[in-house]
């Protein structure tokens, strides 16, 4: 196939898709009288003034690029109905060329119904965002690429996943879920994916024994619309002591079948051992190791907080399929506090709420990206080190992010011929290092200044060794016309020196108003 009508009418489902998803949701919750809901729509009028639109190392082209974006949010929690949905479409004019001309979308939407009381649950949720396809040609810092860059692509990912849950009895719990998965991009179809899976989970309840202990089964088939379809099949078996309220151990074991690293599947037994310790209510740790069919498994998290400040540190390797993880990067400030907080503050939509308040009330935009990352296909080993803090004071807030993410093409080791993403054609490992620290202070009750200051450094290993580094300053200022509308300016300066070298320096003016 893949004619150019073709390929026309993909990009316009894709763009339909959105408003079909909105409408959807909201006649979900027409029907839901009891709860609380709060439905926002938006409307911004971003202007950026570039020297360096291209961003290339010579003959620079200046251009003032207008983005009007319209918008729509909604949070809320019914008596069976909890959603989260933030949808944006930018519209993009420029001035030196109109045919650089687009519109791009982003999307953050959660959704759960409770079809049938405490027994039959469905779970939606969708995202769009642009995303870097390579980690060597400089990356996007926000949901909107002005650049119209040849290193991004318009992502977009949903899941759909209906589950049963409920009681054996009074001595275990048990869920059975499908989940159904599908990750498109603009990007001719390379990193199109689609994952169904079939999850089922039993756990016992024990009351008066210390022992505990849980069972989950999974299969799963993964098709690349470039690449070779895989299927994985799990079955992990934990038991669990309680050796007081808070501390536990776990030993774990099990089987797991796949054809990842070779044409014909291939069984592998699992074993290991997990703690967990959590000497207050603020404070967890938790840690656990498996032998897996790469190798060791390795998942640690600590999490503390107190009243002024949120720690967290997290660890894992792990084989990842293009839709359990689309890129390499920490991700934005709203998925940095949601993840903070989510000790803190179980409910997703009570989170949520939270979060977006925090950065509004700071000045910090929750689709702003932290780092960058990269888009892979095909199924990847990755090895992540991440750690986040939080200092918020009456007027001042400081955020300080690091991570070190490895990725390995699984399928280049076993020479099957996958394809992983254009940084996998000559290399099978690439390691980003990143660090962001930023500042918001509050000028008045009115009126916040930021600024932040970020270090990204790619190196690719294989075939070929190449490097990337990537600095990135901002400073903004914004502040409130009214209850319902804001305005800000802004400076950035991106430099980046390597397999691609570039600078660019940008003045942003912003004017939104929520109705």
């Amino acid at each position: 196939m893949g004619t150019a009508t073709d390929t026309a009418m993909a990009q316009q489902a894709r763009d339909f898709l959105p408003a079909l998803l909105a409408a959807a949701l909201s006649a979900i919750t027409l029907p839901v009288h009891a709860g609380e809901w709060t439905i926002t729509p938006s409307i911004s009028i971003n202007e950026t003034m570039t020297d360096n639109v291209d961003q290339v190392e010579k003959h620079r082209t200046s251009s003032l690029v207008t983005d009007v974006v319209p918008g729509i949010n909604i949070v809320g929690t019914g008596d069976r109905v909890k959603l989260r949905f933030d949808y944006q479409m930018h519209n993009l004019y420029y001035s030196d060329d109109s045919s650089r001309n687009n519109h791009q979308n982003f999307l953050n939407a959660a959704g759960t119904l409770e079809a049938l009381e405490n027994w039959l649950f469905i779970d939606a949720n969708a995202s769009i965002s642009q995303q870097n396809l390579s980690a060597f040609r400089g990356a996007t810092y926000s949901s909107v690429d002005t650049n119209n860059s040849n290193n991004t692509t318009e992502t977009s990912t949903y899941r759909l996943s209906p589950y049963f849950r409920g009681m054996f009895g009074s001595s275990a719990e048990y869920e059975l879920r499908y989940n159904l998965a599908k990750t498109t991009s603009d990007e001719s179809n390379t990193y199109d994916t689609e994952t169904r899976a079939l999850v089922a989970k039993l756990k016992g309840t024990p009351r008066l024994s210390k022992f505990g202990w849980a069972l989950d089964a999974s299969t799963q088939k993964s098709e690349f619309d470039n690449g070779r379809d895989n299927e994985a099949d799990l079955l992990r078996g934990v038991l669990t002591y309680q050796y007081d309220p808070q501390f536990r151990v776990s030993l774990i074991a099990g089987r797991e079948s796949n054809d990842y690293v070779s044409v014909d599947k291939k069984s592998h037994t699992i074993k290991g051992l997990g703690v967990e310790w959590s000497p207050t209510e603020r404070t967890l740790l938790s840690a656990s190791r498996e032998d897996r069919f790469f190798g060791n498994s390795d998942s640690i998290t600590f999490t503390h907080r107190t009243a002024r400040t949120a720690w967290k540190f997290r660890q894992t390797k792990d084989a990842v399929t293009s839709t359990d993880q689309i890129s390499g990067g920490i991700g934005t400030y709203f998925d940095l506090f949601d993840s903070m907080f989510l000790s803190a503050i179980p409910d997703p939509a009570a989170r949520a709420a939270f979060v977006n308040a925090f950065l509004q009330a700071n000045g910090i935009s929750p689709t702003a990206q932290l780092q960058g990352g990269f888009m892979t296909t095909g199924v990847t080993l990755q090895k992540r080190r991440e750690l986040s803090f939080a200092l918020s004071g009456a007027r001042n807030t400081v955020t300080f992010a690091a991570t070190q993410n490895d990725t390995s093409d699984l399928s280049q080791v076993a020479g099957t011929g996958w394809f992983a993403g254009t940084d996998f054609a000559n290399m099978n490992k690439v390691r980003q290092t990143g660090a962001s620290v930023n500042w918001s202070h509050k000028l008045t009750g009115l009126s916040t200044l930021t600024g932040g200051f970020s270090r990204l450094k790619s190196e690719g290993r294989g075939g070929s060794t190449v490097s990337t580094d990537e600095d990135l300053f901002t400073v903004n200022f914004l502040t409130k016309l009214g209850p319902q509308t804001d305005v800000g300016v802004g400076f950035r300066r991106i430099d980046v020196d390597g397999t691609t070298s570039y600078t660019e320096n940008v003045v942003t003016g912003t004017f939104s108003h929520r109705f």
